[in-house]
């Protein structure tokens, strides 16, 4: 089953020098299930936008890489459903 997802080790991160020490200056409510968030990295003083929805539990997806972590956790990814991104994708056009 296709999907989007990040891995254990990944975080938000500037876009425009990669820091992941982020502050969040703003957040709106702007629908009834989408969070508009400015937020401002600590390094860089970039300033960008982040809209965030929330998603029912089967627009998720769960598959097992096999093996274990150094940690002793098991290897696996977590994502979206690639059907529910395009979705999310044509609705944020639609708003434009």
């Amino acid at each position: 089953m296709p999907f989007v997802g990040a891995g254990d080790e990944e975080v938000l991160r500037c876009p425009n020098c990669n820091a992941s020490l982020i502050k969040v200056l703003e957040s709106r409510h702007t629908t009834g299930s989408v969070v508009s968030r400015r937020r401002q990295c600590h390094s860089c003083d970039h300033i960008w936008g982040t809209v965030e929805v929330s998603l029912e539990a089967s627009a998720f997806c769960y598959r097992d890489r096999g093996g274990k972590r150094t940690d002793g956790r098991r290897r696996a990814d977590f994502g979206v459903k690639l059907e529910v991104v395009d979705k999310i994708a044509a609705a944020i056009k639609s708003e434009r």
